[in-house]
């Protein structure tokens, strides 16, 4: 009814209820969607400023990965924003 992307909408909840953070892969396997998709997601909510990363890093060289949380700030602000929209105001 609103226009919210269903997928976008998946991943902050996911993010808000794991507020340690979370790779796009994990986010992907739990969401069933490819981490691709998520992490195309991701980035461009990023550059949004509703999510930050930081680079995590395993064991190995090769085991480098991103972790996203999300920025409850900007989540409360966007959603006061949209309500203020909606309201005609």
């Amino acid at each position: 009814m609103l226009g919210v992307n269903a997928l976008r909408t998946s991943i902050l909840r996911y993010l808000a209820l794991h507020p340690e953070g979370a790779t796009s892969g994990a986010i992907g396997r739990d969401l069933d969607v490819d981490y691709r998709t998520v992490w195309r997601y991701l980035k461009e909510i990023e550059t949004q400023g509703g999510v930050t990363s930081e680079q995590a890093e395993g064991k190995g060289q090769s085991d480098r990965w991103r972790v996203y949380k999300l920025n409850v700030d900007a989540r409360e602000e966007a959603i006061q924003t949209y309500l203020k929209f909606l309201r005609g105001s």
